[in-house]
């Protein structure tokens, strides 16, 4: 028989990114054009940040705190 379970659950993933601020001046010509840029959330902000890596941090909180739904199904084996 064929059990399977499945978990529905709902996380939190950190990007950090380590932007030289000479990069940004390059490319924005300052570090308040890219703020505003960045407040703004302009193409060219995220064209820009697609060029560097980042360092991600998973946090599924819904397995840490419970609180996530469950279901069961049995399969058929035919």
């Amino acid at each position: 028989m064929i059990i399977e379970k499945r978990e529905y659950h709902q996380m939190t993933s950190t990007f950090t990114y380590d932007v030289p601020e000479e990069e940004i001046i390059n490319t924005f010509g300052s570090v308040d054009s890219f703020m505003d840029h960045y407040a703004e959330e302009t193409d060219e902000f995220y064209d820009f940040m697609c060029d560097f890596d980042y360092d991600r941090e998973d946090d599924l909180w819904t397995d840490r705190k419970g609180g996530y739904e469950v279901d069961w199904e049995i399969q058929d084996e035919q």
